[in-house]
């Protein structure tokens, strides 16, 4: 009797929201990679209810390493959570057939037809490529021409952001950045995942995937010589000493809690260090 070969496992859809149908995050990887059983509904990227393969459940565990938290709970998730889509390109593993490495690059780009329709669909700010085939295949020169509706043009040809073995890049475009980042594997070690942590913040917050982080107020070492063990009375003393209005005095006494000074019951008590 003849073998009966299985389909390889494909990637679980996500559930469509307002996040990600125009704007999001698309995550791409490699045929092959879902789980062995397709979970029987669909959820939010991150929902920890679904089995979405080890790969992507790898990758998902990287975000702790990014200094970036994550709602993994079903009906808890917010709009970071709700932008991420994916998508499995090729769509058929039977394109890379006996293909390794980068002789898988070609193959794929033979295919850029399936990343074009879904750039166009969703119009992402970010794609993260788990896979630098996948990038690379992106950079063809032909599959330049085929992205120009949804992409653009790329206005650079990428930039290193691991000091790793592993490669990892940036790319930016003119209408959307790429990521491109080694699949999850046991060689994407811990260390090689927190060394990304700097970069994948700063391209995730130029993207507007998450919001700047808020720059520290430059008045705020000379502000902690002007608290007093009194809110009111401190918040007046910047706002004279520093020559500032009273919002700006309240936000600066209010950044200080911690650092300069503690609540104890109905008290300020003012810090010292050293």
């Amino acid at each position: 009797m003849p073998r009966i070969i299985s389909p390889a496992p494909s990637i679980p859809e996500v559930l469509e929201t307002p996040e990600n149908a125009c704007g999001g995050v698309l995550v791409a990887l490699l045929p092959g990679l879902g789980p062995q059983t397709p979970p029987v509904r669909r959820g939010h990227f991150f929902d920890n209810s679904i089995d979405r393969g080890a790969v992507l459940e790898a990758f998902i565990g990287w975000f702790s390493l990014w200094g970036i938290p994550v709602c993994r709970m079903r009906g808890g998730e917010g709009p970071f959570e709700r932008q991420f889509s994916t998508l499995q390109w090729p769509s058929e593993a039977c394109v890379l057939a006996h293909a390794h490495g980068v002789q898988m690059v070609p193959r794929i780009a033979s295919r850029i037809d399936e990343l074009a329709v879904v750039l166009e669909q969703r119009r992402p700010r970010l794609v993260i490529f788990l896979s630098r085939y996948l990038w690379l295949a992106a950079n063809l020169p032909e599959s330049r021409e085929r992205l120009a509706a949804a992409a653009g043009a790329p206005l650079d040809e990428g930039r290193r952001i691991s000091a790793h073995r592993l490669n990892a890049t940036h790319q930016r475009w003119q209408r959307l950045e790429m990521l491109a980042l080694a699949q999850p594997s046991k060689n994407t070690t811990r260390e090689y995942v927190a060394g990304l942590a700097p970069a994948v913040q700063q391209i995730l917050a130029h993207s507007g995937v998450i919001a700047p982080p808020r720059a520290a107020d430059p008045l705020l070492p000379r502000a902690r010589d002007c608290l007093v063990v009194d809110r009111a009375a401190s918040i007046q003393s910047i706002a004279a000493r520093l020559h500032v209005d009273a919002a700006r005095a309240e936000a600066i006494f209010d950044a200080l809690e911690g650092d300069a000074w503690r609540s104890d019951g109905g008290r300020l008590l003012a810090l010292r260090k050293g």
